[in-house]
């Protein structure tokens, strides 16, 4: 089991939903989330508060201590069972604290001189008190030295187990490999024609008299398949041309009479995305508009402002990364839209006195429109940009829906802010 799985398991025990184990740890729901699909881990202090919350310690949320037991040929204790969170000498201390602590408010014998034992009471017991408080520090140290020894020991063995894995990836891959060495590189791009062509070169390990072959180009379209010519040293090479598109895979693939060889050589990702011009997705007062009296939107004039800032987005890095240019825009309009229908185009407008932000941005204001919404309309923000070579695209803001007359916030499949979208979907 995984760290995520253990805490889905406790927590479904617990009988509590991703949201409440979020509130009882201070955190978000989506935190727990990640937590459990794996994307992250907890920091050690939440690992803590989740140990304490379900009864269990923190080495078997991290499945340390199977795996010890494991290796110590010993059966793994129920989860349920909790175990000690304290060794046996830590336990001693304890004990040994709780009974110094106990003698020191035994009350004193009398004596002809009440108050020099009421003096040496009061002495002993503040002795004891510091000893106590020193004690328990030094429990608390090695509590927390306990855990970061249990954190380190789950990275150290992470970090084998990752290195394995890829060694046995690494190993099966070299097995299964039909060819001896190849190489794939992005020769050009046509944006105006959208396509991308690759110059590629690949050795077979195993080379038969007369053998043919051809390069394919897998992408989100129909695959292109074009031969290969023989050149010296058993190679073959060639160039292959397809649709430009975020999800391309280079084949070789050998030919010895009837028998048919595949090998993917090679995969580029987001090829299509990274050559799209730099423009970051609008963003606005959108939880500033209310329904009016009638119902309809309503915004206080310059209370509505939409911004699109002038910073470099990512894909300009990958885009050079890729070996790949970036396009230009040559026209960026920003529309109010709802279920992706235009309602009205904003116009550029003046820096208003109220916005205080840093940011070097472009200002809209909000288009005058009458509409009466609906629970189940979605609002939003949305920039369509016309590239230099004539390709449009839609970068979309985040999604708005009405509640308690007022719009707010959306998590809406469909409207990916700041990802460029296909204008299909699209009315304006």
């Amino acid at each position: 089991m995984t760290v995520g799985q253990r805490i889905a398991q406790k927590r479904k025990e617990q009988g509590l939903s991703q949201e409440a184990l979020g509130e009882a740890l201070g955190v978000s729901r989506q935190s727990v989330y990640k937590w459990e699909s794996g994307s992250t881990l907890p920091e050690i202090d939440k690992l803590i508060a989740m140990s304490r919350l379900f009864g269990v310690t923190t080495g078997w949320l991290l499945g340390v201590e199977e795996l010890a037991q494991a290796e110590a040929g010993e059966a793994a204790p129920p989860p349920d069972s909790g175990g000690p969170e304290l060794t046996e000498a830590q336990l001693k201390m304890v004990e040994e604290i709780v009974d110094r602590y106990l003698a020191a408010r035994q009350p004193p014998k009398r004596r002809r001189w009440p108050w020099a034992v009421s003096a040496a009471a009061g002495l002993a017991l503040l002795l004891s008190l510091a000893s106590l408080r020193s004690d328990i520090q030094n429990i608390r140290s090695a509590y927390y030295n306990l855990d970061y020894s249990i954190n380190d020991i789950s990275r150290n063995v992470s970090s084998q187990i990752d290195s394995i894995t890829g060694q046995v990836e690494q190993a099966l891959k070299s097995q299964n490999s039909l060819t001896a060495s190849f190489s794939v590189e992005i020769a050009s791009a046509d944006y105006a024609a959208n396509t991308v062509t690759f110059s590629v070169r690949a050795v077979p390990k195993t080379y038969t008299e007369g053998m043919t072959a051809f390069f394919m180009a897998d992408n989100e379209d129909t695959p292109v398949e074009v031969p290969a010519e023989e050149g010296p040293g058993q190679e073959f090479f060639g160039q292959v041309t397809c649709a430009l598109t975020d999800s391309i895979a280079i084949s070789a693939v050998f030919v010895t009479g009837d028998v048919r060889e595949t090998q993917t050589l090679d995969a580029f990702s987001f090829l299509y995305t990274n050559s799209l011009p730099d423009v970051p997705w609008p963003e606005g007062d959108m939880d500033r508009i209310v329904l009016n009296d009638e119902g309809e939107l309503w915004w206080p004039g310059w209370h509505c402002i939409a911004y699109l800032p002038n910073v470099a987005r990512a894909n300009s890095v990958s885009a050079y990364m890729a070996g790949i240019e970036q396009a230009e825009a040559r026209s960026i309009q920003v529309g109010l839209f709802r279920n992706r229908k235009l309602l009205g185009w904003l116009e550029p407008c003046e820096q208003p006195e109220y916005y205080q932000g840093a940011w070097n941005v472009e200002f809209y204001s909000f288009p005058e429109v009458s509409v009466v919404p609906k629970e189940e309309d979605i609002f939003c923000l949305a920039a369509v940009v016309v590239d230099e070579y004539g390709r449009e695209f839609v970068y979309s803001g985040i999604p708005y829906v009405l509640q308690q007359d007022t719009l707010v916030q959306a998590d809406k499949s469909g409207f990916n802010a700041g990802e460029p979208l296909s204008p299909e979907n699209w009315e304006y």
